[in-house]
């Protein structure tokens, strides 16, 4: 291809060397077809990239992501990480409440325990079985920052006679819930047993333990002494733990109450 030029109008853009001089010889946005950006102003922190329509660069910044920040400065951008990369604070609930996430918190650790069941008895002969512990739920997932979420602690059920009675459901809004474990039941019954609690929202459910079984919210005692005496079961031990069924005495020990415990 063959351009004319006037080089009258070339002669103030040459410079000593008789080249020419960009300053004064190039001026206005220069197109990317044509070696240039096709840009002309920025803001701090913004970046090229490249776009397939029309083959040219675009303006764009940086976003952040969960856990990281992004600092726009004149000339550079900082990229750092916003948290230790785990939870590093803990509230634990023993009775209901609210809590309201931090401004800066997006994620949760919540471990909700219900309320262990009640023992159970009729008193001699027919001694009574443990309560039924509690059931678990974990939820580990989003949350949004600044915001107010409804705590529910179970009570654990009351040693009554013939059977224990359940213990409470524990929660953590609609993301984490678990039942209370069932009350404890006479020996004579035709079933004697306690149904455990279970976990029934959240990212790990687990189920409570029942007559005696070891399970991770905790089981009914043994009886309590076998000795002459009116004494009632003991009541049930740890978050979610059953109570111990009677042997002498109508109604067994209460089933202990639940827990929420927020990681944060």
């Amino acid at each position: 291809m063959t351009q004319a030029f006037n080089l009258s109008q070339l002669a103030n853009k040459v410079n000593t060397s008789g080249l020419l001089d960009v300053a004064t010889g190039v001026t206005g946005t220069q197109a990317v077809a044509n070696g240039g950006t096709g840009q002309s102003t920025y803001t701090d922190g913004e970046l090229l990239i490249g776009n397939t329509t029309g083959n040219t660069l675009t303006k764009t910044t940086l976003t952040a992501g969960s856990g990281i920040t992004v600092t726009n400065g004149s000339g550079a951008i900082t990229i750092a990480a916003s948290g230790g990369g785990g939870f590093t604070n803990m509230q634990v609930f023993t009775s209901p409440g609210t809590f309201t996430t931090p401004a800066s918190t997006t994620k949760l650790k919540v471990t909700v325990v219900g309320g262990g069941g009640g023992g159970g008895g009729l008193g001699v002969p027919a001694g009574g079985f443990p309560g039924g512990g509690a059931g678990t739920a974990i939820y580990v997932g989003p949350v949004t920052a600044s915001t107010p979420y409804a705590v529910t602690v179970g009570s654990g059920g009351a040693g009554t006679a013939p059977t224990g009675t359940t213990g409470g459901t524990s929660s953590f809004a609609s993301l984490a819930s678990a039942t209370g474990g069932g009350g404890g039941a006479p020996t004579l019954a035709p079933a004697p047993t306690s149904v455990a609690g279970a976990g029934a929202t959240g990212t790990l459910l687990l189920t409570g333990g029942s007559d005696g079984n070891c399970a991770f919210g905790g089981v009914g005692r043994l009886p309590a002494n076998a000795g002459p005496s009116p004494a009632t079961g003991q009541p049930g031990g740890n978050y979610g733990g059953g109570g111990a069924g009677s042997y002498f005495a109508p109604g067994g020990g209460a089933g202990a109450g639940g827990v929420v415990i927020i990681e944060f």
